[in-house]
C-alpha cells in the first residue's frame, strides 16, 4: 500500500518539475523574447506611418500593397504578407536557438539539469513555450494590425486583390487563419531552431544558422532547372499562407505546407532530441 501510494507523489513530483509558468517567466525575462514580441506588435503602427508618409495610394493598383489603404481588414492582411515572409522566420530563430544554447551560454544549463530535470522533459517544455510564444506573438501582430486598421481606415471587409470585398466578419475569420497558416509555416524553422540550439553552444550562431538556412532555401526555390526537387526544400510553401487573402481560397498549398512542416519538424526534432540526450553539458 505504502508503494502504491507512493508512486503518485513520485508521478507528481515529476509533473511540478519545470511547470510550464516557470519557463515562460524565464523566456519572458530575456531580452531577445521581449524585444521579439515588441516589434512584432509595434510592426502594425510602423507600416501606418509609412503609409501615412507615402500618401494615397495610385489609382489603378490590384495587388495588396496598393489596396492596403481600402479598409482595415485590407491593410492588417497587407501587414501579415510583409511580416509573412523573413521577419517571423527571424523571430522563430531568436525564440528557439536560445532554448538551450542561451542556457549554455549563461552555464545555467548543468544547473537546471541537476535539479533534476530530465532532459526530454526540458527541451520538450521550453520547446512548448516557445511555440506559445511564437503563436502569441502572431496573433497579436494580426490583432493589433487589424485594430490600427480599422481606427486608421475604417471597419470595411478585406478587399480581395482582383476580387471581391469580403464582409467584416469573414474577413476577421480569414485573417485568423491566415495568421494559423503563418504558424504552420514556421514549424520547419522552429525544429531547425530546435536542433541548432543544442548542437551550438551559442544562441546567435544557432539563430542565425536558421537564418541562413532560410536565405539558402529561398534561393534554391527561385531555380526552375530544380524542377520538382524543390518541393523539398523547407520554404518552398512558405507563401502558402496567402492563399486565405484570395478568392476563392485554394486549400491544397496550405495542405502541402502543413504536411511539408509536419516533416521537417519530425526530422529535425528527432535528431534534437537525440543529439540532447547524448549532449555533454558537465563543462
Amino acid at each position: 500500500m505504502s508503494a502504491a501510494a507512493t508512486r503518485p507523489d513520485a508521478r507528481e513530483r515529476r509533473r511540478r518539475v519545470l511547470p510550464f509558468r516557470v519557463e515562460l517567466a524565464r523566456q519572458l525575462s530575456q531580452w531577445r523574447v521581449r524585444i521579439v514580441l515588441l516589434v512584432l506588435a509595434v510592426l502594425p503602427i510602423v507600416v501606418r506611418v509609412a503609409l501615412l508618409i507615402g500618401g494615397p495610394p495610385s489609382s489603378g493598383g490590384t495587388d495588396l500593397a496598393a489596396l492596403a489603404q481600402a479598409s482595415g481588414a485590407t491593410f492588417a492582411g497587407f501587414v501579415l504578407v510583409l511580416a509573412g515572409g523573413f521577419l517571423v522566420t527571424l523571430v522563430a530563430a531568436l525564440l528557439f536557438g536560445d532554448l538551450i544554447a542561451g542556457e549554455a551560454s549563461r552555464s545555467t544549463l548543468k544547473y537546471l539539469l541537476t535539479i533534476p530535470v530530465p532532459r526530454m522533459r526540458l527541451l520538450a517544455v521550453k520547446v512548448l513555450v516557445a511555440t506559445v510564444i511564437l503563436a502569441v506573438g502572431i496573433v497579436a501582430l494580426t490583432a493589433i494590425a487589424l485594430l490600427v486598421g480599422v481606427l486608421s481606415y475604417g471597419a470595411g471587409g478585406l478587399q480581395v486583390p482582383g476580387g471581391p470585398r469580403l464582409g467584416f466578419g469573414d474577413s476577421v475569420g480569414r485573417l485568423a487563419l491566415t495568421a494559423a497558416a503563418s504558424v504552420v509555416g514556421l514549424l520547419w524553422a522552429a525544429a531547425l531552431g530546435t536542433l541548432l540550439t543544442v548542437v551550438a553552444d551559442s544562441p546567435l550562431a544557432a539563430a542565425g544558422g536558421v537564418v541562413l538556412a532560410s536565405i539558402l532555401s529561398r534561393i534554391l526555390d527561385q531555380i526552375p532547372d530544380l524542377g520538382d526537387l524543390r518541393v523539398l526544400l523547407p520554404t518552398h510553401y512558405s507563401s502558402a499562407f496567402r492563399r486565405f487573402l484570395t478568392a476563392p481560397v485554394d486549400l491544397a498549398p496550405v495542405a502541402d505546407a502543413l504536411l511539408s512542416g509536419l516533416i521537417w519538424a519530425i526530422l529535425f526534432g528527432t535528431v534534437a532530441a537525440w543529439w540532447f540526450g547524448r549532449k555533454d553539458v558537465s563543462g
